[in-house]
């Protein structure tokens, strides 16, 4: 986006915020400016799956989510990183090799004394059973910590594959952190999402659960197990209780119905994110979505801001205090395209071409495409992709190959945006050629 434009959504923003008038989406992910120093910082991340070779992609992500996390406490007043939660599918295959390269990169690169926390899950468990991960890593599967005042509590299934077993003491352990400080959050982890909440849930998730935590506004539960982008809004989600997606640090998986090819996006390999959570005295809640490939904090995916991404809870016991709600979809802005956007074609060929055009403009992020071509009025062909919105950066144009075309025939091609809230443009691009 060039700085002219830049510029004047700059003062757009500017102008709403001296109105008090937030676009859903913006105002409720960026955090206040703070004068006070958190008491307490974790990282926590899901789904590392370690292979067996040392020096990889997943071995090497790992090593940079201990040595950013270690940097980024160094630059604040407040220093430490006071645990680390793996939350499940630690490794690929559950393989002893696998374990030992998590435990080596662990050992290497983690400060010692400090807690470290795991979940196991479908892929932990490839080989083996829960009470063997347990063995080997020396770390529970179901564990009950209090760091700086705070609860944490992990979450695993058992090796029914079911978390029935688990909630009699998840409950009692929840009841008693609640009667002990009702206004304090509890961090709680599980690998699979819980289903209705985070972007990801709703194929990916568990209702087993649900009937325990449900209970308890004051829960802040991490989950992973879909792959899904950190930086989606959708990834944090409060209704009963508030829900954060870890991401990923293997692949990128989205939607099952997006038409064109799949759930799995291209280059999804490039995927290695994490959350830095920071809890201040009066219990509020700072969660700093990072990209490893990058080295940087996610900014905010709406294309009016280049701000940092921050999921701020500032009341976590209080559920009328929640904003990522499901509000958000009633709420949410129409994505537009840029002034003077204009769809291009090119490489035209007798049964195939290429169309370019730049990405829509929304307040919460611009999540898909779908490319209509006609031909003779009639719908012949009917893509949709996804807008890599998960990458930073984010491409400033998007090309798609049409083939599959008759020759020396003229086509129509129309091209829809959709934001993350499923609002889609209002006008299409439109644009014709013919085929040689």
């Amino acid at each position: 986006m060039d700085l002219f434009l830049r510029s004047i959504l700059s003062f757009f923003m500017v102008l709403l915020t001296s109105l008090n008038i937030y676009p859903a989406g913006v105002a409720g992910n960026t955090a206040p400016d703070r004068a006070d120093d958190p008491v307490l910082r974790f990282a926590v991340c899901s789904d590392i799956h370690m292979h067996e070779q040392k020096h990889d992609a997943q071995y090497n992500r790992l090593e940079q989510l201990f040595e950013y996390s270690y940097e980024y406490a160094e630059s604040q007043n407040y220093k430490s990183v006071d645990a680390f939660i793996f939350v499940g599918d630690i490794t690929d295959s559950g393989t002893a090799k696998q374990m030992e390269n998590v435990l080596e990169v662990v050992n290497n690169k983690m400060k010692p004394g400090t807690p470290l926390m795991c979940v196991y899950d479908n892929h932990d468990v490839h080989n083996r059973t829960i009470a063997e991960c347990e063995a080997f890593y020396g770390i529970p599967a179901n564990e009950q910590r209090v760091i700086n005042g705070f609860n944490f509590i992990t979450v695993s299934y058992d090796d029914n594959h079911s978390y029935a077993s688990r909630l009699p003491s998840l409950y009692a352990q929840l009841e008693a952190a609640k009667k002990a400080d009702p206004k304090k959050p509890i961090f709680v982890f599980n690998h699979r999402h819980i289903e209705g909440t985070v972007y990801g849930s709703t194929n990916w998730g568990t209702t087993e659960l649900s009937p325990v935590l449900n209970n308890f506004p004051q829960i802040i539960d991490f989950s992973g197990h879909s792959h899904y982008p950190v930086n989606d809004p959708r990834s944090c989600s409060q209704y009963f209780f508030t829900s954060f997606g870890c991401g990923t640090l293997f692949y990128f998986e989205l939607e099952r119905d997006m038409m064109t090819y799949g759930s799995v996006p291209p280059n999804a390999g490039q995927a290695a994110q994490f959350y830095i959570v920071e809890v201040y005295a009066d219990n509020a809640v700072a969660v700093k979505p990072f990209n490893i490939l990058t080295g940087e904090f996610f900014k905010v995916p709406s294309s009016y801001s280049d701000e940092q991404l921050i999921y701020y809870i500032a009341e976590p016991s209080n559920r009328d205090s929640f904003t990522y709600t499901s509000k958000r979809y009633m709420t949410a802005d129409t994505p537009v395209w840029p002034a003077g956007a204009e769809a291009e074609i090119s490489e035209i060929t007798e049964n195939s071409a290429k169309v370019s055009f730049p990405q829509a403009l929304d307040f919460e992020a611009i999540h898909s495409y779908r490319v209509e071509v006609k031909k003779g009025g009639i719908k012949v062909k009917d893509y949709r992709f996804w807008s890599e919105y998960y990458f930073e950066p984010m491409p400033e144009r998007m090309t798609w190959l049409i083939d599959g075309l008759d020759p020396q025939t003229n086509y129509r091609v129309e091209i829809t945006g959709y934001d993350t809230y499923t609002k889609q443009t209002v006008k299409k691009l439109v644009t014709e050629f013919s085929t040689f």
